[in-house]
């Protein structure tokens, strides 16, 4: 449909004939949202147009001072899609989280974009770009070129185990699929090769494999079976052996090299070079951890991870008790090799916030680093996948350990390609948002100031937020404390105001329960309610597949004198994206549109409020 919806709106809106004909005016304004929220018609001069005059309107219509801008606010802003998109219709908007990662995505997405637009997109390319340059030459001989004109983009890793069979004792590799290769017409795989005399595993790498050739991997549902003695150790040996040294990412089984030719992608065993330049890395990191460290910061994380939250238990229980156990040591000393050359970067502006912003999307650069370059990542037969792979953080046996210094899938290169082009994409938003440290319950606006208040509160007992963004946390840390020091004081992020059903004791919080959820979600309704206009507006979204979240929600929003207007149920994610496939309650959510329940005089209306 593209831009045809905005036209017949247009021409239907100046037809004073068909003004008052609501259901014509209805229908082409819907037509028109639904082929707005296209993503390709979001930057479409058309659409934009349209959508800013529309919101004018309507806020001039509501009583707004014309000339004036809605304000529209989230408390539980997140990464901040709800007020880009208020910003992009031609709203003022600001956000607010208690997550400092959130905050600074914020920062960028509604501060420096709107500022600097296409300047700061260029400026994250050059200093990008320089900085890879300064990395090369000191990360050159830990990533080894090929002896042919092929690109190494990836190394192919297994935790293992020793066979606990009788008289076995043989180093097992953990893999859950032997399968290299499986897509466009590039079938390739592991067969296993076994040596019983000298009780030895290796590999052949099969081109053009079938089923039966390559068989089945040694891991399932977390035992492990000796592909010589066939004995299967139980998945609570495997944890114990793995979590003596450390969850196993270190001394892990090498199992093929990834690279891209002209062909396309092949793969060919470990070279002596190969797993030289993987010990290098060991010593030189170790030399670096004695002489630096960032304010009393080590260099490679050192903060633990909560065994308790189950969205982060998993590694504790394979022995990674800390940030800095789920890396290599190639990979730790690589992250940390960036920051220190992003810290030490003199970057040629004279416009101090504009340094500031290119160091802080640089340091975002890392973070998007830090999900491709840790032991979580896997080899997706085509490419890098990162540890993110949904909403938690598993345990992986097997694992791909990219190589930093490519052009391709995980690189540094990558991430400054992602991050400056959705800089350049969303350089057509002038108007600058504001953002802001401060928790839902104490929020910092004044009250009956709010025109629209959209949100997306956290989900119940889906999601530990905080626990998780603890993962980029320490790494921003490490690179921005000095710049952003409100963000980045405390070694980890606050988990004690964090709005979530936890079953466990967080830090000596104490257990998050039903009530908890209720009492605190309660307090941030109301302060939605508090600094709403009288007139204004406010949107819910919420999404659980349990009646017990929906009514902790209602409950609070009622409890806390807002009334529920209307309801709209949206599909809001894509449909094949991992976290969303069999669930539910992420294929589409509920967007509660409701108005503060008050007198004239802004006390709570409580002597008639009806059921639900």
């Amino acid at each position: 449909m593209g831009e045809e919806s905005s036209r017949r709106f247009i021409a239907i809106s100046k037809d004073n004939r068909k003004l008052d004909d609501n259901v014509e005016l209805r229908k082409a304004l819907l037509d028109f949202i639904g082929d707005f929220a296209n993503w390709d018609n979001s930057t479409v001069p058309e659409f934009l147009k349209t959508s800013r005059t529309l919101t004018q309107a309507a806020h001039e219509a509501l009583g707004g001072e014309p000339g004036s801008r809605p304000l529209v606010v989230d408390p539980f802003a997140g990464g901040g899609s709800i007020p880009l998109e208020a910003l992009r219709v031609g709203a003022d908007a600001f956000a607010s989280d208690l997550n400092p990662v959130a905050v600074l995505l914020n920062k960028v997405v509604l501060e420096y974009i709107p500022k600097y637009g296409q300047k700061l997109a260029d400026g994250v390319r050059e200093y990008g770009h320089l900085v890879k340059g300064y990395a090369e030459k000191e990360l050159a001989e830990l990533y080894p070129k090929d002896s042919t004109k092929a690109e190494v983009i990836a190394y192919l890793w297994a935790r293992f185990i020793i066979c606990e069979g009788p008289v076995c004792g043989v180093k097992v590799p953990l893999l859950r699929s032997l399968w290299l290769s499986k897509k466009n017409n590039n079938s390739v795989g592991l067969k296993i090769l076994t040596d019983k005399n000298n009780k030895q595993i290796e590999f052949r790498i099969i081109q053009d494999a079938n089923s039966k050739e390559i068989g089945e991997g040694t891991v399932k549902k977390g035992s492990v079976t000796c592909p010589i003695c066939g004995y299967t150790t139980p998945v609570k040996s495997v944890r114990s052996q793995l979590k003596e040294r450390n969850g196993g990412t270190n001394d892990a089984f090498a199992i093929a090299v990834v690279l891209s030719g002209e062909s396309g992608l092949f793969f060919r065993p470990f070279s002596h070079e190969d797993l030289n330049a993987a010990n290098k890395a060991t010593k030189e990191l170790s030399k670096r951890e004695g002489n630096i460290s960032y304010k009393n910061i080590s260099l490679i994380p050192n903060e633990e991870i909560n065994p308790l939250p189950h969205s982060v238990n998993r590694l504790p229980m394979y022995g990674m008790n800390n940030w800095g156990k789920i890396y290599t040591y190639r990979q730790s000393l690589a992250l940390a090799t960036f920051i220190k050359i992003i810290r030490s970067l003199d970057i040629d502006n004279s416009d101090k916030e504009f340094k500031t912003a290119i160091r802080t999307c640089l340091a975002l650069a890392v973070g998007r680093c830090a999900d491709y370059w840790s032991s979580l990542a896997t080899w997706a037969q085509q490419f890098v996948a990162h540890a993110f792979g949904r909403q938690a953080l598993p345990f992986i046996t097997d694992f791909a350990e990219v190589n930093v210094l490519s052009g391709k899938t995980g690189s540094w290169t990558s991430a400054i390609g992602w991050i400056s082009n959705f800089l350049e994409r969303e350089q057509l938003i002038k108007s600058t948002g504001e953002t802001s440290l401060a928790d839902a319950i104490e929020h910092p606006l004044p009250d009956d100031i709010v025109n629209l208040l959209a949100t997306d509160p956290p989900y119940y007992d889906a999601i530990s937020y905080a626990d998780l963004s603890d993962y980029f946390y320490v790494w921003l840390r490490r690179c921005l404390y000095d710049i952003h020091p409100e963000l980045f004081k405390d070694e980890q992020t606050e988990k004690k105001g964090e709005i979530i059903v936890e079953p466990t004791d967080v830090d000596g919080v104490g257990i998050k329960d039903d009530q908890y959820y209720l009492d605190k979600m309660v307090l941030a309704m109301a302060e939605i309610r508090r600094i709403l206009a009288p007139n204004g507006v406010g949107v819910i979204v919420f999404a659980h597949k349990t009646t017990v979240g929906w009514e902790s929600q209602l409950s609070a929003m009622l409890t806390a004198g807002l009334s529920v207007t209307a309801s709209w149920p949206i599909d809001t994610e894509r449909p094949g994206k991992v976290s969303a496939i069999g669930q539910a309650r992420l294929m589409s959510s509920i967007h509660l549109v409701c108005r503060p329940r008050e007198n004239p005089d802004g006390t709570l209306i409580t002597d008639h409020v009806g059921d639900w």
